[in-house]
């Protein structure tokens, strides 16, 4: 496990452009703020542009222009970098400074874009990033690279991008489609399986009351996830695999359910291992299942037939991280291991094969 301790606020903050002053403290010592959205988030959510203006009038905080929306989803990573271009020279016309923020709002894909522009420009201007996604507020938000994807490779290039600061509102989630609310408990599922066995207890009771879309329920799921994070850190595991289903797949399967697909398989190879018991698989399918977040598995078995093409994944990972490839040493914990062992991999893609 690599723990990704923060050095920086990360703040719950329900209603942040309402009455909560949080994001405008977190602000406050910025002289200008360029704000890049997500053009789901703005077409979704109601009122969106008004609430802003009031928000940032009410608290005097300068805007550098007018925001810069950019189309969320995979295809804004593999455009020839024509989006995080957009970004970059709005940043660059906007003549922002080391002093200034870039606000970025929305899924794991703009945060991803907007970071990447947003480290390069100038050399680097301050980030400040607000996820719109449950998978965003779990997971994407708290990486500290940006990517974007090139030459048919998930993430092929990568800047350094540590946030300024996190702010969590859990209410824009209530404008994301059912299969991105469902998916997005995976990221919190992975996270148990990789580092809280305790916290994956508290998930499983949860579980049917997220799947009906209770707001408050996700409330609770990001206050334990975001407890996690604070004591124990972050972790990867299983993304080098929901990375290449989602690349083997033409970016058809989102990365959401790539993740819950990568998670079980790192369960199976586990067993294979002796890591863990087949109950441990059987649990967390269950909670997948039970929230909705399985649901791509049956759509991505010709993928998990390429194993050879699947199993490259595991390299292209060690390329970029040389310490090694999570893997799970028990439930609730795990390591980077140098030399992953592919032939469990192997047996774990039958048995996820056979499945569905």
């Amino acid at each position: 496990m690599r723990k990704n301790s923060s050095s920086y606020p990360i703040e719950l903050a329900p209603d942040a452009f309402g009455e909560s002053s949080v994001l405008a403290d977190l602000l406050a010592g910025a002289s200008r703020v360029l704000i890049v959205a997500d053009m789901n988030v703005v077409q979704r959510t109601a009122g969106l542009g008004t609430k802003i203006g009031r928000y940032v009038q009410a608290h005097g905080i300068t805007l550098a222009g007018s925001p810069v929306v950019i189309g969320g989803g995979e295809k804004i990573k593999s455009d020839n970098l024509q989006s995080a271009l957009k970004v970059a020279s709005a940043i660059l016309e906007a003549k922002l400074s080391r002093t200034d923020v870039v606000l970025a709002l929305g899924g794991g894909t703009v945060l991803d874009v907007a970071g990447y522009a947003a480290a390069q420009a100038r050399g680097g201007v301050n980030i400040v990033r607000l996820p719109t996604t449950p998978l965003a507020m779990m997971s994407a938000a708290f990486a500290r690279q940006a990517s974007v994807n090139a030459s048919a490779v998930k993430d092929a290039l990568r800047v350094p991008s540590v946030p300024s600061a996190v702010v969590v509102d859990p209410l824009f989630a209530n404008s994301v489609l059912d299969g991105v609310w469902r998916s997005g408990m995976g990221a919190a599922v992975r996270l148990a399986a990789a580092t809280d066995a305790a916290l994956l207890k508290k998930l499983e009771k949860l579980t049917p009351d997220y799947a009906a879309r209770r707001p408050d329920v996700l409330e609770d799921v990001l206050k334990a996830v975001l407890a996690t994070r604070a004591k124990k850190g972050g972790s990867d595991l299983a993304l080098w695999a929901a990375n290449r289903i989602e690349s083997l797949s033409g970016y058809k399967l989102p990365h959401g359910y790539g993740v819950s697909i990568g998670l079980v398989l790192e369960l199976c190879a586990a067993v294979e291992r002796g890591a863990v018991d087949e109950a441990d698989v059987l649990r967390v399918r269950e909670i997948l299942r039970a929230c909705g977040a399985l649901e791509g598995l049956a759509h991505a078995q010709y993928v998990l037939q390429q194993v050879d093409a699947l199993l490259c994944g595991l390299d292209a990972w060690l390329l970029a991280e040389p310490e090694g490839v999570p893997t799970l040493t028990a439930l609730g914990k795990s390591e980077a291991v140098a030399e992953p062992d592919r032939e469990a991999y192997r047996a774990a893609l039958k048995r996820l094969r056979a499945t569905d």
